[in-house]
């Protein structure tokens, strides 16, 4: 299989898998998925992220419950996770300079290192869902975040016991203009 096959297989197979079957990620396994996100570009080389790898079963029961109050069975499904990372990032000074201009580079550098992990990991036989609905105080103490750090997701990570059926997707003349906004006419 050519590299674009592969890539597009990996991208068009990923799913959000909520439920893991009971079995330890592979320390290997750890390091290749972090080397991935080690790799992602980011804006002025700045690499802001951070992951904290937690495998610890009472913290990631914890994590599970980090939610705003009154929505924590949300996220509740990660306590069966075996291994959760928490994706953070730390401000540096080419995102404030950005940041004054109106652009969220600190946001697209974490999209980045995100989508690097989760695709590292489905590279790997493993199953993974973004989570972006949590306390962010909560998951701070949980992992000993300084305050200078931003949490970006809540990444659970293992072996899938599920399948889920693709999702529907929009079509490509819905999600694509040709040199203005709403300008059509192909791509010839």
């Amino acid at each position: 299989m050519d590299r674009w096959s592969a890539f597009f297989e990996l991208v068009e197979t990923r799913r959000s898998i909520r439920r893991f079957e009971d079995k330890e990620v592979e320390e290997e396994k750890i390091t290749k998925i972090l080397e991935a996100v080690r790799l992602a570009p980011s804006s002025s080389n700045s690499q802001p992220w951070h992951v904290v790898v937690v495998r610890d079963k009472e913290v990631i029961s914890a994590l599970s419950k980090a939610a705003p109050a009154g929505s924590r069975f949300v996220i509740s499904w990660m306590s069966g996770a075996p291994l959760v990372f928490v994706l953070a990032v730390r401000r540096k000074l080419t995102h404030r300079v950005a940041r004054a201009f109106g652009h969220a580079n600190l946001w697209l550098d974490a999209g980045i290192a995100g989508e690097h992990l989760v695709l590292a990991a489905q590279a790997l036989g493993l199953g993974t869902c973004w989570i972006g609905w949590f306390s962010e105080r909560k998951i701070r103490k949980l992992v000993g975040l300084t305050k200078a750090h931003e949490v970006v997701a809540l990444i659970p990570c293992g072996y899938p016991a599920e399948e889920p059926e693709p999702r529907p997707r929009k079509s490509l003349e819905e999600i694509f203009s040709v040199e203005r906004f709403g300008g059509s006419g192909g791509m010839d």
